[in-house]
């Protein structure tokens, strides 16, 4: 306990009036049906400037039980408990004590690891696209589910660090953009798939980025793999010539013009199944029209440049026989000239 004093002691010091609040509870393992923790580490955290701090750290008994006591009371303070296992921390429940509860009893729940098989299945995946100028702009949405008991941590391959889910993008991707920093920073773009080391406890999470995908012809296509198995995939494709627009997965019903949508049916998609959409023609952008127009001009420019040599060839050849004949005819003739002199 004693570190427990040390940080509420500086907790209180840093502006916090001292107060009679306390938050105790029992930690246990998920994994093996709620048996208690012993020894757990549990952090607490409270929030300043939008972010949770320590405040307070403790480990539990043989029983899984820890407490929190002289805890400043505040009806503005929320405090978030939560428990270090295996290098994994899970948070509890958020609290606020005030002045009329000024205790709160909270259940931590951490779980057991698993570095193999993957056990994340995605429940739902919705794909957004809008056919702008040069570029394909996709909206991804997934709902990533562990349905185990345990957390996934993966496994590491040749000293790199574990990574927990791939995620496969069309070629030519540079940047993604998450709605939620936590993702951002813990997600990377590597050799065109979205990477993380992030570990999944039991339960879901939500994945929502935005990218783009380079158009450098008229005639689009959109290709996606899943990466895990999918029990529903919404495909929303926005464009002006929606009546060319063709996918793998079967259309619903006509909402709007310029605005299809796909969805899957018949159960859950396996892994590697490929999606396939075919647009209609796409504007591409100024540079485009300008690189190929630049390369049809010097091809024309080639093109002319050989019919004309090509023409001028033959003149050339008899510019160059002429001479040589009438000169061979002038020697013959003064050969001549000279052969008759000669006899006589």
């Amino acid at each position: 306990m004693g570190i427990t004093v040390l940080l509420i002691a500086s907790f209180v010091a840093a502006g916090q009036a001292e107060g009679v609040g306390e938050i105790s509870g029992t930690a246990v393992n998920g994994t093996a049906g709620g048996a208690p923790l012993a020894g757990a580490e549990v952090v607490l955290r409270a929030s300043e400037d939008g972010e949770f701090v320590p405040v307070a750290a403790t480990t539990t008994d043989a029983n899984g039980w820890f407490s929190f006591s002289g805890l400043p009371v505040d009806s503005h303070e929320i405090y978030l408990p939560g428990i270090n296992r295996a290098g994994i921390h899970y948070p509890g429940p958020r609290v606020r004590l005030t002045d009329e509860q000024a205790a709160a009893r909270v259940k931590l729940i951490g779980y057991d690891t698993v570095a193999s098989p993957s056990p994340l299945v995605s429940r739902r995946h919705e794909m957004a696209i809008t056919a702008g100028e040069g570029f394909l702009e996709v909206t991804e949405t997934l709902a990533i589910e562990n349905p185990s008991r345990t957390t996934f941590v993966g496994y590491k391959e040749n000293d790199r660090p574990p990574v927990t889910l791939r995620l496969s993008l069309p070629d030519g991707i540079e940047k993604v953009t998450f709605d939620r920093e936590f993702h951002g920073r813990n997600f990377r773009l590597q050799e065109g798939k979205l990477i993380t080391e992030i570990p999944w406890p039991p339960g879901n999470r939500e994945l929502k980025f935005i990218y783009r995908v380079p158009v450098e012809r008229t005639y689009a296509a959109f290709e996606r793999v899943l990466d895990q198995p999918t029990d529903r995939v919404v495909l929303q494709v926005t464009a002006k010539d929606d009546a060319s627009l063709s996918c793998s997965l079967p259309r619903l019903p006509l909402r709007s013009k310029g605005e299809r949508v796909y969805e899957s049916r018949g159960g859950t998609l396996p892994e590697g199944y490929q999606i396939t959409l075919r647009l209609g023609d796409v504007p591409l952008r100024f540079e485009t029209y300008a690189r190929w127009t630049a390369v049809a001009v010097l091809l024309a420019l080639v093109a002319g440049s050989a019919a004309l040599y090509g023409l001028r060839r033959p003149d050339r050849a008899r510019e160059a026989a002429g001479p040589l004949t009438e000169g061979r005819q002038f020697v013959s003739r003064r050969r001549g000239s000279r052969k008759a002199r000669t006899l006589h």
